[in-house]
């Protein structure tokens, strides 16, 4: 058989048609991925973005701030740039923080914007804002980027609930009133916050500052540093009264006062930060009753 005869055989034929048929399938499904892909039609001009926050996870306090910086590569002083704050799965828009003094455009390869904290509270919560820097060059494709930031819940810690012993009355034997200094823990609270402490039931006890006694309620300042601070208040007994005391401690987060304007305001209950002691006071017995118990015969 000739060689051009052996090329014209059916089994030579079949193969020919597949592998034709392959690289027509391989360069149509090529041809048509193209389009959908994101790639830049001028690759030349194409931004390059890389954004760093400094801090990058704050408390979410409303009030601490973070420093976003966007650096970039061929891009011309003078681009324009934009910054949003594009997600977040677990706060709602009015509580993931705002953005202020942002760069208008791109200088010397870098634009900045200021992040405001979100609101957060729950100790041990966590919450990610996700902020996107998107640039346009004139002549080039549109870039964005983003960055994550990361929120710490915030909240007061009271002291264990306890039990407190006062006196049947007042006596010679006996002359002081009960007292208990009561001291609360904060996490992701500023220095210089005001708190709100009352008690529920004035007749068994009232509280005491440095300001005075006899309060219901009393206004007392968060010490120490952000990440762990705290506030005290005395509590002194009622003697002769017994019953249970709920001792509550509220404070209200509050925005600068020079961001209040532009940033979104959440609802006062969406900035409480609350929490709750209580006190089982107990009447000791009058010490005649005491002793007359103590020498009671022992009934078998």
């Amino acid at each position: 058989m000739s060689i051009i005869g052996f090329l014209k055989t059916r089994h030579i034929k079949r193969l020919s048609f597949l592998v034709f048929s392959f690289m027509l399938t391989a360069v149509l499904g090529c041809s048509n991925s193209l389009p959908n892909n994101n790639v830049s039609d001028n690759p030349v001009n194409t931004a390059i973005i890389g954004l760093s926050g400094n801090p990058g996870t704050l408390f979410g306090n409303g009030c601490s701030e973070s420093v976003i910086q966007v650096n970039t590569g061929i891009v011309e002083d003078g681009t324009p740039i934009e910054f949003e704050i594009t997600f977040s799965s677990s706060l709602p828009p009015d509580l993931r923080g705002c953005l202020f003094d942002a760069s208008p455009v791109v200088f010397d390869d870098m634009a900045f914007v200021n992040y405001l904290a979100g609101i957060l509270i729950g100790i041990e919560e966590t919450a990610t804002i996700n902020i996107s820097a998107t640039i346009n060059p004139p002549e080039g494709d549109t870039e964005s980027d983003f960055i994550t930031i990361t929120l710490q819940g915030v909240g007061i810690m009271a002291p264990e609930d306890f039990q407190l012993d006062v006196p049947f009355e007042l006596t010679p034997e006996n002359p002081l009133a009960v007292f208990q200094t009561i001291i609360f823990q904060t996490i992701g609270i500023k220095p210089g916050t005001e708190v709100e402490v009352s008690v529920s039931r004035p007749d068994l006890g009232t509280l005491e500052t440095s300001e005075g006694s006899g309060f219901t309620t009393a206004t007392v300042t968060v010490i120490g540093a952000e990440e762990s601070g705290e506030f005290s208040v005395q509590y002194n007994a009622t003697t002769g009264l017994g019953g249970t005391q709920v001792v509550t401690a509220r404070l209200i987060l509050e925005l600068p006062t020079e961001l209040a304007e532009i940033c979104p305001m959440p609802d006062e209950a969406d900035l409480t930060v609350e929490a709750t002691l209580v006190i089982t006071q107990n009447v000791l017995p009058p010490p005649m009753m005491e002793d007359m118990m103590m020498q009671a015969p022992v009934v078998p």
